[in-house]
């Protein structure tokens, strides 16, 4: 037998006493406040450092790093093109060659605030916090007047668990700037830490007195994860008389009623917080995908998960992530036509991408859907031509339409650019086109592609069991054949196709006793399935004289694929009077 050959959820609330406070470092592209100088550039240095600038502004970090090392090549003292180097250094999380690119920079231009607060933030995500303690007190003498200076200092010793540090380092904030709500709440999260009662209490007298949106939502979190929900909503509820889209109270409410099992307020809340464009995609995506992992929930609430996805993808139709979210949550629901036009609609908006043309394609190829794998395998050939992975899943297309003509064109293409150390793709290949060339007639060119492919992988178990089994139609080399297929179940003792193989094979030898014994093995690891198996067991039956039983396979065979040679089979026997 041919083998084929080809490859109940808890939504947390915003839960304070789960505090985050970890300090990373991110590759911010400001455009700003950076201070650099092109003053002593050339001409042609200045139009190349602004070229760079530009690359930088657009995100084309590749480009820019290129272009600043070309700017620092012709002129090592240019402080800004030395910074810009650094902040590409660690957005690549290279940390030693981001510092020893911002020291340059400091050394060129030393009272440059932004390059020496940019070095200790360095120093801080790769770890080195007493350094970045150090460094933070000579810029806190230095530029007293920096406030941010002091959040970033409390947010260190936060990190390092110095609580009590932190409080001494609020309180001159405090001093300084007086209490603010971004104050109070950066003192609640420490006394959480250590007096949680300490830190609700002070929460709750502050909004007594100030009642904001901002304090009564983290007061709704506060009941929320003590798990009283009921007051919980009480202050969501407060929250949005006072700002109706304040978004966190909204998400905090929703989650109320659903805990409530209140599922019509649910979705209706819900629904808000996912239609909000300025909330993080990515939340939203995280928050869903705990829905669906939610037994039965999807099940008994279709249409209004069908609402949420809707309302997400309002919100952000061209983020990639969501659209393959969506796209198995409609193949999941047995909406396949929704779930290609989601899946492909995402190339519009990323035509120039790989990873969208590989989700196409793969749910394509997944879906079966034959005609348009070779539609959208050749634009994305168009794009990305002669790349192996397109160019398989076309010519597997191509296949599966009948065109084997275009599929061996394709496979041989592939194969002619395939480098000698890529073997995986070169068994692959040969394999496929083994399979091809057979189907086609040229037995003798399937033959060679097959011996090429064992030359690579002695052991390729698909190309040994097609191999053996098309040499058994043919009854040439049948020791040979007996002994390749023989290595295919010694491998998977229990897979049907391989035993079925094995078992013919011994058939065509003359020893139909063991191979009945063995078609029954592949009976019984799937066997039954297959017409193919029930045909040649039918046929090994008749062969030792078992007529009856025979008939019998024979007709399961011909209910699983009405072929006119087994229907014969089966009247020619019941006219014999057998």
């Amino acid at each position: 037998m041919i083998c084929a050959n080809y490859g109940n959820f808890a939504i947390p609330v915003m839960w304070y006493g789960m505090r985050k406070m970890i300090f990373v470092w991110l590759a911010v592209f400001v455009a700003v406040s950076c201070g650099y100088r092109t003053q002593g550039m050339t001409n042609e240095a200045e139009l190349l450092f602004h070229r760079g600038m530009q690359a930088f502004y657009k995100g084309d970090v590749q480009s820019a790093e290129a272009v600043f090392k070309r700017v620092v090549t012709q002129n090592k003292d240019n402080d800004a093109a030395w910074y810009h180097l650094s902040q590409i250094a660690a957005f690549h999380n290279k940390w030693n060659q981001a510092e020893q690119h911002i020291r340059k920079a400091i050394v060129l231009e030393p009272d440059n605030y932004w390059y020496h607060l940019h070095h200790v933030k360095l120093l801080m995500a790769a770890g080195e916090y007493e350094k970045a303690g150090d460094l933070y007190e000579q810029l806190w003498e230095k530029y007293p007047s920096k406030t941010e200076l002091l959040y970033d200092r409390i947010a260190l010793l936060m990190n390092n668990r110095q609580n009590k540090e932190a409080l001494d380092w609020l309180d001159t904030l405090e001093h300084r700037s007086g209490v603010t709500e971004s104050v109070l709440l950066l003192r609640f999260n420490l006394l959480a830490e250590d007096d949680k009662a300490a830190a609700e209490s002070l929460l709750r007298t502050y909004a007594k007195e100030y009642p904001s949106a901002r304090i009564l939502s983290v007061l709704g979190d506060v009941e929320a994860s003590a798990g009283n929900i009921d007051s919980a909503g009480v202050y969501y509820r407060k929250t949005l008389e006072l700002d109706p889209s304040f978004i966190p109270a909204v998400f905090g409410l929703a989650e109320t009623h659903r805990l409530k099992r209140q599922f019509d307020l649910f979705f209706e809340n819900i629904n808000v917080f996912l239609a909000y464009p300025d909330i993080d995609v990515r939340m939203k995506t995280d928050y869903l995908e705990q829905i669906l992992e939610t037994r039965g929930f999807v099940a008994t609430f279709q249409p209004q998960v069908d609402t949420m996805f809707l309302s997400t993808r309002e919100a952000h139709p061209a983020d990639s992530t969501l659209a393959y979210m969506y796209t198995g949550y409609l193949i999941s629901t047995q909406r396949p036509e929704e779930a290609i036009e989601t899946v492909t609609n995402n190339i519009v908006y990323y035509p120039a991408d790989y990873n969208a043309w590989h989700q196409a394609l793969g749910i394509l190829y997944y879906l079966k859907e034959w005609p348009q794998l070779c539609e959208y395998g050749m634009l994305a050939l168009e794009v990305f031509p002669d790349d192996v992975t397109f160019g398989s899943l076309y010519g597997l297309a191509l296949w599966q339409t009948k065109d084997t003509d275009g599929a061996i064109n394709r496979f041989e293409r592939i194969l002619s650019g395939l480098k000698k150390r890529d073997v995986d793709n070169r068994v692959q290949t040969l394999s496929l086109l083994g399979d091809l060339y057979y189907e086609r007639g040229d037995i003798r060119s399937a033959y060679k592609m097959y011996e090429q492919v064992l030359r690579l992988d002695k052991e390729n178990l698909p190309v040994l069991n097609n191999y053996a089994y098309f040499l058994s139609l043919e009854e040439k080399n049948l020791e040979r054949a007996l002994a390749m297929s023989k290595v295919t179940i010694d491998k998977e003792p229990k897979n049907s196709t391989y035993l079925d193989t094995y078992g013919w094979i011994l058939h065509k030898l003359g020893r139909t006793d063991e191979a009945k014994a063995v078609i029954r093995q592949a009976l019984a690891y799937g066997g039954k399935e297959s017409a193919e198996i029930l045909n040649h067991y039918g046929d090994i039956l008749h062969a030792l004289n078992e007529p009856l039983m025979a008939i019998v396979y024979w007709q399961q065979a011909y209910d699983l694929d009405p072929r006119e040679g087994i229907l014969e089979k089966i009247n020619t026997n019941k006219k014999a009077g057998n």
